[in-house]
């Protein structure tokens, strides 16, 4: 599930600023205004917007991109023949495999060769995507997007703050954008302290990071009696983030923790408000469909699904109906912020994020990370790997203390909540490896899981 704050942290963001600022001003405001403007408009009103940017992109499709001009010559229709919202949700679903395959065919032939700017998915399902962004214009249009996030916690992308990501060197600061970057692959005993000395002297106004590499701070932090004050926010993006982390960071640094959901793809943007934590979706950024593991539209409140995405932004390589696999919770209720948008309630994680029973049956990892966390106060770091149907390693890092009172505490709760339908076994480990981009991984499954068949 790759943030929108991902993409800031693939260059120098005080020099994106910058060249953002100089070449693509008129971009970025006038993204920012309509934005913030649509927002505040009343649900139907967004509907109508909505289906216009359909069906004008859809007829660009047709007449540019050689992949869909194909598809709607083979299903022997044309864009006029989509005439409603449940025209659309007949319109075939696409997949990273689809895309793989034909990727050239994607491309629009009424964009200059200049534009295009390749890149990739990160690939921590095993499976990275190569495609085209519109070069320059992508970065206005997310700063846009990303002031526009900060600016519902009272914070500016000019204010001082810290990232803590995956990077190699350990320590950096970007005096253009005022920000301190740690680094989540080195949070070692030796350079927490240091990494906390460097907070404390910047006096950031907020956080952006991965939530597991903030719990650990702000746990490192708790015992050694160290605090930060003058915290605006915190930001969490690049993981899926549980009920006790976001608990745990706003009770410890006494602030908001807001979580955003979106992806290198650029098909769906959603980020929590003032007032609550459901993930309000940017209407003008795409259109957002859940569907079930019948191929079906989630209408019932609760229900869950699949996130199937349309961009508007996306029209040198477009992807109508992106099965993104990421899972979330359908709501039809509105925010008491007063935005009248699209609302997810929740959302779960990669479809790599749920166990697979003896039944076959997908079961949610979110609940059953928790109850391991109070299992056990000695464990340093923990991490569950499936590779076998109903079958679960609980990899672990010991802490002094440590006994077979812990395992069997462990054991227990996990055979009360998941009953038989899984097994469960204990390893013990150093350390846990971090990904590529330096993610915490509660969760490596290594099963092949599709959810809309």
């Amino acid at each position: 599930m790759h943030r929108l704050w991902q993409y800031l942290f693939d260059e120098d963001t005080g020099r994106g600023i910058a060249l953002t600022t100089l070449f693509y001003h008129s971009t970025f405001k006038k993204t920012y205004e309509f934005a913030k403007k649509i927002e505040r408009w009343p649900s139907d009103q967004i509907q109508t917007y909505q289906w216009h940017q359909l069906t004008e992109l859809l007829q660009h499709a047709y007449e540019h991109i050689p992949y869909y001009t194909n598809l709607f010559t083979t299903q022997g229709m044309t864009p006029h023949d989509v005439t409603s919202f449940q025209d659309f949700q007949q319109f075939p679903l696409l997949g990273k495999e689809t895309i793989q395959d034909h990727a050239d065919e994607f491309k629009a032939t009424n964009y200059p060769r200049s534009a295009f700017e390749e890149t990739n998915t990160g690939g921590s399902t095993g499976f990275s995507l190569r495609f085209s962004i519109e070069k320059g214009v992508w970065f206005a249009k997310h700063l846009a997007y990303l002031a526009l996030l900060l600016n519902r916690s009272g914070c500016d992308v000019m204010d001082n703050s810290v990232q803590l990501i995956g990077r190699e060197k350990p320590w950096e600061y970007r005096p253009l954008s005022r920000t301190l970057v740690l680094s989540s692959y080195q949070m070692t005993e030796q350079n927490l302290p240091i990494y906390i000395k460097k907070i404390l002297q910047l006096h950031p106004r907020y956080f952006i990071g991965y939530p597991s590499a903030m719990t650990m701070l702000a746990t490192y932090m708790k015992q050694h009696a160290l605090e930060l004050k003058g915290l605006k926010a915190i930001f969490s993006f690049g993981e899926t983030i549980y009920d006790w982390q976001r608990e745990y960071l706003e009770s410890f640094f006494h602030c908001r923790v807001h979580s955003q959901y979106g992806h290198r793809e650029q098909c769906v943007l959603a980020g929590t408000c003032e007032q609550a934590n459901t993930y309000h979706i940017f209407p003008d950024y795409g259109y957002v469909e859940l569907i079930d593991r019948n191929g079906r539209p989630v209408t019932k409140e609760g229900g869950i699904g699949e996130i199937v995405a349309t961009g508007f932004h996306t029209g040198i390589f477009p992807f109508i109906r992106y099965k993104t696999g990421d899972i979330a919770v359908y709501t039809a209720q509105e925010c008491e912020c007063g935005r009248q948008v699209p609302l997810l309630k929740s959302v779960e994680g990669r479809i790599q994020d749920f166990m697979v029973s003896k039944t076959n049956r997908l079961v949610p990892l979110m609940g059953v990370l928790q109850l391991i966390s109070r299992s056990s106060s000695h464990m340093k770091e923990y991490q569950l790997y499936q590779d076998h149907e109903g079958e679960l390693i609980l990899r672990i890092v010991k802490k002094e203390g440590f006994s077979e009172n812990d395992v069997h505490q462990i054991k227990e709760n996990i055979h009360t909540r998941l009953r038989d339908e899984f097994s469960l076994s204990i390893e013990y480990q150093e350390s846990v490896p971090r990904t590529i981009r330096g993610k915490y991984q509660f969760f490596v499954q290594k099963l092949p899981i599709k959810y809309i068949t």
